[in-house]
């Protein structure tokens, strides 16, 4: 059965999957292709490059080395710059391709342990767009551009930006590669309905929660092919941008999924997060649009069966 890792965006929270990621690889649970979004995408390429539990320790040890100021540096001249039009975004990507680099080198998408897939997001449609060949690096900045913070990466003459803004969980794309199961890595649960948040960042992180949830049901009420969706926590504090969460993230990413995984073998994989493929059309569906480079995919609202 072609197995595919789906993994959500969610800045500095998705260091969560890092921990799931350990979790499923524990209890011998491997991917056939991976496919992710904006910070998401990072785990994903980092795990196909070395689908093992020593490169899980990698991915992590990657995650823990980043700062704010590593990833989303801001000064004054750079604001100016974005406020007055000269400038696609608040900051610029140096940093963030710095990191990268030293971890990813010139490898490319197509040349992984894993087949990769990377969805961004084009800027003239706003349609998603999956990279499946190239250079990782330049995929990576695409998908993470987040409007404002990032400018827009330019991929075979097409700007993109974040991924998430087209394709919040991209299993839609995963149905187009061929799935025949997905798990999806998300990067924030759902919050206690009943808990009101208090101040600017737990209710942006309620609105993200909101929005990759609902985000979530549409996409999967559209796959044809059976998915999977991870526990995730649930956060009320948590800043987009701040990594000094990190290593609890992971933990209890791990923590989570781990229990899952066990209440799914004691109900017999008879699991309420498993959601069963859809059975009115062929599961394999072929991605329909414009032409473009090779590498990049277009994917339209409308698919049609092989």
């Amino acid at each position: 059965m072609r197995t595919a890792f789906v993994f959500q965006g969610g800045g500095s929270i998705a260091a969560t999957q890092v921990g799931m990621l350990r979790a499923l690889t524990k209890a011998g649970i491997r991917p056939d292709l991976v496919v992710g979004c904006s910070a998401g995408a990072i785990n994903a390429v980092g795990f196909a490059l070395e689908p093992t539990l020593d490169g899980i320790e990698r991915l992590e040890t990657l995650w823990r080395s980043v700062k704010r100021k590593s990833v989303f540096p801001v000064s004054a001249w750079t604001l100016a710059h974005a406020l007055i039009g000269r400038a696609g975004g608040v900051s610029s990507h140096k940093a963030l391709r710095r990191l990268l680099e030293r971890e990813l080198g010139d490898a490319y998408l197509d040349r992984l342990v894993l087949p990769a897939h990377v969805v961004a997001t084009d800027v003239a449609s706003g349609d998603p767009v999956v990279l499946s060949e190239g250079p990782t690096v330049r995929a990576l900045l695409a998908t993470t551009a987040l409007p404002g913070v990032f400018p827009p990466v330019d991929v075979g003459g097409t700007l993109l930006y974040d991924g998430g803004i087209a394709a919040a969980t991209p299993v839609l794309q995963t149905d187009a590669l061929g799935a025949e199961v997905s798990y999806v890595l998300p990067s924030l649960g759902q919050s206690a309905p009943e808990s009101v948040p208090r101040g600017a960042a737990p209710v942006v992180l309620r609105a993200l929660s909101q929005l990759l949830g609902h985000a979530s049901l549409t996409a999967i009420a559209g796959a044809h092919h059976e998915v999977r969706m991870l526990p995730a926590p649930s956060l009320e504090t948590a800043n987009l941008f701040d990594f000094r969460d990190t290593p609890a993230l992971i933990e209890e990413g791990e923590r989570l999924v781990s229990a899952w995984l066990d209440d799914q073998a004691a109900a017999g994989d008879r699991h309420p997060s498993r959601i069963p493929a859809r059975a009115d059309t062929d599961r394999r569906r072929r991605v329909v649009g414009r032409a473009i480079p090779s590498g990049l995919r277009p994917w339209a609202a409308k698919a049609t069966a092989r």
